[in-house]
């Protein structure tokens, strides 16, 4: 993952940046991950290494995913 797209998911988390995947899962992820940031049970780091392992799993959606982010 490229430091601007991670950058992007980063605002994404943060609730800055608004994006809707086409992808249900992705969407649980992003949504599971910001109530975890707002909770403060979990740092930023441990969410971004968190998503990285979820699209490492999930080529597809992290292809798909990672160019719409690229493109906000």
């Amino acid at each position: 993952m490229d430091a601007v797209v991670k950058e992007k998911i980063e605002k994404i988390l943060y609730g800055e940046i608004r994006y809707t995947s086409a992808n249900l899962a992705f969407n649980m992820m992003i949504s599971k991950m910001q109530k975890r940031l707002k909770a403060n049970s979990v740092d930023m780091e441990t969410c971004m290494k968190e998503m990285e392992e979820f699209l490492a799993k999930y080529p597809i959606v992290a292809k798909v995913d990672l160019a719409n982010i690229a493109a906000l």
